[in-house]
């Protein structure tokens, strides 16, 4: 009895897994092709905040 319930928890542990998501995932990928949603531009300010940082950390 004691291995049928541990059969049973562990088959809804991993069944709890199988959830459908709330967006639909992509079927047909295109290799090489970025799917996601375009990046925001950036303004100068904070391309200029980037390079200060960027100069810092150089050795």
């Amino acid at each position: 009895m004691r291995g049928l319930s541990l059969i049973a928890a562990a088959s809804v542990v991993l069944l709890a897994g199988c959830q459908e998501d709330s967006a639909p995932r992509p079927i047909h990928i295109e290799k090489g092709v970025y799917q996601g949603a375009p990046d925001t531009p950036r303004t100068e300010d904070e391309l200029r905040a980037l390079q200060q940082r960027t100069a810092t950390q150089r050795f």
